[in-house]
Formats: C-alpha cells, structure tokens, sequence
C-alpha cells in the first residue's frame, strides 16, 4: 500500500471525505495531476490527511514536481495535527537523510510520535512506526541500542498485523536476542509473516524446515517455501532452490533446473550462485546450459 493512500485511511468528514475520495481514486487510475488539486482543496480547509497526502506527492514527484522542502512542510502542517503518518514519513525523511542531513535522533522522535497514544485495532500506519521504532532500538540509531526493546516495538505491529515485524520479531526468537529463545515461536511468527506474502519470511521459515529447527526437518516444506520466495525474485532463495534441486532435496534432482536457479540468483548478485554456476557448467551439456538459460530468461518454473 502507498504511503498516500495510507494517509487518506481514516476519513472523518462527510465533506472532506468525498474530496479524498476522489483524490484516492484519481491517484489510483495514476491521474496524479487531479489527485493533487484534490488534495490541495482539502489540505486548505485544514485536512490533516489531505495535507500528509501533498506530502506524498511532492517527496515522490507525483502530478508536481519533487520537492522534498514542500514536502516536509506539508508533513509537518500534518503532524501539527497529530497525523501519524506524516510524523512516521517525517522520521523516515530524517533517517534517511533525504532533503537534509540525516538525524536519527530526529527520526527516532518522530517515530515514537507516530505511535504514541495509538489503540487502533486495525491501523496500518501505525504498524509502520512501530516497526520503524523497533529498529532504530535494535540498530542503536538516536537511541542505545536495545533489542528487548526492539521486541517490544515489533510485537505491537505484529498485533496490527505487519509482516515485517513479525519476520524480525522472528529474528529475535531464533536467536534469542531480546528475549528467551524460542524457535517453536520464531515458526510461527516467520510462517504469519510468510502467509501475508513476505519474501524474506518465506526463505527464514524454508531455513527453519530445512535445518530442523523448532520443527521437524522438511524438505518438502522447505522447497515450497523458498519457490514462494524465489518466485518474489529473492535471490537467496533462488540459490537455495539451486541447491536443492542439484541435491535432489525434497523433489527429483534436476541439474538444468538448479542450472535455471543458480543463474537467477547469480543475477541478483548472491555471490555462492558464482561458484555454483562454474560447477554445473562442468556438469552440464551446452545444450542443457542452454535450456537453463532459457528457463530464466523466461522466468519459468522448472
């Protein structure tokens, strides 16, 4: 979901909502130039939303031109209202420098604004601070670095069901950083992340079948879960499917095919796809190579 159309969740007035609306419509259909005429009719009656919304447009170059100094000013008219995704957007605008020397003690505050007094049950933005904020604790950045703290932040957006926490919640649970080691929990909360379709979830819970750990060891369930991934484009997973299909791990060994996977990941610069490939090709016929090669220009599944 867009960071614009996260902004214009929530309406209120009947009057601004119409107006949004359209604006959301209009942004939608990549009419960009009218989403921003609507937006601007709403942000001069005052409209929190409509203002994080020119925010939007103006930090990406959406119907404007980009301009991140326009866009700070909107967010910031915003979050003057409490608007927590403006406040979110301001502190990722601070973390990553954009517009303005990077301050992460800027984007650390601004993210704890954005979560701030939040009970929503169903706020995705505000799973996105929480998020956010879970990883300036974890990472150190303008605040000591603190991975229970991390945990904490990360499970309050897994209760507003965001993937991403869940998947570095997951994290912390494996390897026991923050909190007790609980490998049965990190499935768990890998496979609630994975079932939203998160690439990186799906590899981390193929890793958990195919070493065994909190589960039982599963090759069959480690395949299915590192396609899902590689069918993302993630290139680990690319090369795992390599590797389980030169091995015959979990399904018939086909060398052409781990050919196919061990050429895609090498493409998504996995530096063990390198020597794999020199490998095959020692292996393999030209004529095999080649079918390989066919398979990932295509993007076929072998």
């Amino acid at each position: 979901m867009s960071r614009l159309l996260l902004c214009l969740l929530c309406l209120v007035s009947p009057l601004a909502a119409a107006t949004l609306d359209d604006a959301k419509t209009a942004y939608e259909s990549g009419r960009y130039a009218d989403a921003v005429k609507l937006l601007m009719a709403a942000a001069q009656q005052g409209d929190a939303r409509a203002e994080c919304g020119l925010g939007v447009m103006y930090e990406h170059g959406r119907g404007v031109p980009q301009d991140l100094g326009h866009a700070m000013e909107w967010y910031l008219k915003a979050a003057a209202q409490g608007n927590a995704s403006a406040e979110n957007n301001l502190g990722y605008l601070y973390f990553t420098g954009q517009g303005m020397d990077r301050n992460d003690d800027q984007a650390f505050q601004w993210y704890s604004k954005a979560v701030a007094g939040r009970t929503d049950k169903d706020d995705w933005d505000a799973s996105i601070a929480w998020t956010n904020l879970g990883n300036m604790h974890f990472w150190g950045h303008g605040t000591p670095k603190d991975p229970a703290k991390a945990a904490v932040c990360w499970q309050h957006a897994v209760d507003l069901d965001n993937p991403y926490a869940a998947n570095d919640l997951a994290y912390l649970y494996e390897h026991g950083l923050g909190v007790d080691k609980d490998q049965a929990r990190s499935i768990t909360l890998y496979r609630k992340a994975a079932d939203q379709g998160y690439a990186h979830a799906e590899s981390n819970l193929a890793v958990m079948y195919e070493t065994g750990q909190g589960t039982m060891q599963d090759y069959a369930e480690a395949l299915k879960y590192f396609g899902e991934a590689a069918a993302k484009g993630n290139g680990f997973a690319q090369f795992k499917l390599g590797r389980f299909y030169e091995r015959g791990l979990g399904v018939k060994a086909d060398p052409v095919a781990a050919y196919h996977w061990y050429l895609l990941a090498d493409r998504k610069g996995e530096e063990r796809a390198k020597d794999a490939l020199a490998r095959m090709k020692t292996l393999l016929s030209p004529a095999q190579q080649a079918e390989g090669e066919k398979q990932a220009a295509a993007g076929a599944q072998p």
